[in-house]
């Protein structure tokens, strides 16, 4: 009678376990009192021009507290939107991110990852002027400021995006499309919305100096960056090889660790090591 009870009972412990761990996985943080605890912290990624190796601005990247495990800020989004404030919750972290780059005022412009969902929110909803009154309570010009644009395949009125954007161009901000992904759809945004940066998704970076494929879409996009007159800008160069190839292929900008992990506080001017790489420096 003893033997069935010791076989359900690490049975019943794995149940237990199983249902705990669900429980847990269910549970998603208070977005917005993140923000009211100040809980949230920000991060700065130099944007490298690579003709000049001058720093031209820093893209702002939220970070979770530790308590939140291997929680990241797309899983807040994602949070967010189930909670129905996503709106509210761009619009903080976009704040959190301009009070800590306002602590050192460095030279640039700064960049904030921001939807397309929530710009058309705001254009369609108390309008788009609510985004420009964050900048003016912190007495940032609109010049100095960047918006990297997310999601924007995924609006199904591209027009819309490009309305909520004509009052922020007008104003002197920066548009820049994050994560390009060469689709149909996201050739279409390009060609409609016109931004000043189109970003490459971080895989047409890797080993571009010698993938071949890499190499010569990379190649079209610069064409294509050049006659749209905006800049295209390479995302997660890691290695020096890397560094060299973008800019032999006139690739505009960069940014990723060879140039700069992303820090709590913005950088005046690029390492010596990618300098020397863009002959900044003598060796």
């Amino acid at each position: 009678m003893k033997t069935p009870a010791i076989r359900l009972l690490p049975q019943n412990i794995q149940h237990w376990w199983q249902a705990r761990k669900g429980q847990e996985g269910d549970t998603q943080p208070d977005v917005m009192g993140l923000l009211e605890r100040k809980a949230l912290t920000t991060v700065f990624q130099p944007m490298v021009d690579l003709r000049s190796g001058s720093v031209m601005g820093h893209e702002a990247l939220i970070r979770v507290p530790r308590s939140l495990g291997e929680m990241t800020y797309e899983d807040l989004i994602k949070a967010a939107k189930e909670q129905q404030c996503q709106k509210e919750f761009e619009l903080g972290c976009m704040e959190v991110a301009i009070e800590r780059w306002l602590v050192d005022r460095p030279g640039g412009q700064l960049f904030v990852n921001f939807s397309a969902r929530t710009l058309v929110e705001l254009q369609e909803g108390e309008g788009i002027d609510t985004l420009l009154q964050v900048l003016r309570k912190h007495r940032l010009q609109p010049k100095r400021m960047g918006l990297d644009i997310t999601g924007y395949t995924r609006v199904a009125n591209i027009l819309a995006l490009v309305d909520a954007l004509k009052p922020l161009r007008a104003a002197g901000m920066s548009v820049a499309l994050d994560d390009f992904k060469v689709t149909e759809a996201g050739l279409r945004v390009w060609t409609k919305v016109l931004p000043t940066i189109v970003k490459m998704a971080a895989r047409w970076t890797e080993k571009i100096d010698s993938n071949a494929e890499n190499s010569a879409m990379v190649a079209s996009l610069v064409r294509q960056a050049q006659n749209h007159e905006c800049l295209l800008l390479a995302k997660s160069v890691e290695v020096e090889t890397e560094l060299r190839a973008l800019r032999g292929l006139g690739v505009d900008l960069a940014q990723g660790f060879f140039l700069g992990s992303p820090a709590p506080d913005p950088i005046t001017s690029l390492n010596v090591r990618a300098r020397t790489v863009l002959g900044t420096v003598s060796i």
